[in-house]
Formats: C-alpha cells, sequence, structure tokens
C-alpha cells in the first residue's frame, strides 16, 4: 500500500498552513491535487491575502524528478504568504530544496524549530 504523498494542516487561529511530504515519487497530477488543496486550505483562513504563513518539512521528502520539482517551484514561488520556511535536514534535500527559495519571504532551515521561531517572528513583528 502506497502512503499519501503529502500532508497539509490548516491552523486556523495562527494561519498557519503545515505541509509534510512523505517519502513517494510525485506525478504531475499530484502537483496540482497538492496546489489545489494549498489554495483551498489557505481560502478556510479569516486573514487578509499574503498574511498567512507556511511551514514546509521537507525531511522526509524523496527527491523529485526534473518536471515535478519544476512546477512545485512555480507553486511555492507563486504562494502568496506572508513567509514560507521550508525545512531539509539532508545535504542532498538542501541542495534541491535550495532552488525552491525563489523570494525573500522563503527561507530553508535543517532545523524545525528554527523554522517555527522565524515564522513567528512575523507574529511579533505585525502585533
Amino acid at each position: 500500500m502506497q502512503s499519501h504523498p503529502y500532508l497539509i494542516q490548516a491552523d486556523a487561529r495562527r494561519h498557519l498552513l503545515t505541509i509534510t511530504f512523505d517519502t513517494v515519487f510525485w506525478d504531475l497530477h499530484v502537483v496540482e491535487r497538492f496546489g489545489a488543496e494549498c489554495r483551498d486550505s489557505v481560502a478556510s483562513f479569516d486573514c487578509s491575502p499574503g498574511q498567512h504563513l507556511v511551514l514546509v518539512d521537507l525531511r522526509n521528502a524523496v527527491l523529485q524528478g526534473q518536471e515535478v520539482y519544476g512546477r512545485l517551484q512555480a507553486l511555492i514561488g507563486s504562494a502568496t504568504a506572508r513567509r514560507i520556511a521550508l525545512v531539509a535536514s539532508t545535504p542532498l534535500a538542501r541542495m534541491q530544496t535550495k532552488r525552491l527559495q525563489v523570494r525573500d519571504n522563503i527561507i530553508m532551515f535543517a532545523d524545525i524549530d528554527e523554522a517555527h521561531a522565524w515564522l513567528f517572528d512575523a507574529i511579533r513583528e505585525a502585533a
């Protein structure tokens, strides 16, 4: 039995979308479904557009093919989030993940606690 390629958790109180990638290879259909589910989750938040936060946990993710990775890069690059934290732990995953940092508000971390701290600094800055 194949596991689900990702888990999306929406925390409406903190306007936080947490995405956890699993150890599954994606195809373009999965990328499209993933994008739609992310958009639906963000639409459920009661905040102004672009004010939500996103944590993408890639610590268990497998390296994806170029076409899939290109689509993921486009999705993340077009996201309207205030901040996006990417968490990748292995050197090879960090090399691939670094290509997702297409804007100043997208930062990569090796440690999930550091990623959370950076995301929630945005909330403290806005207060």
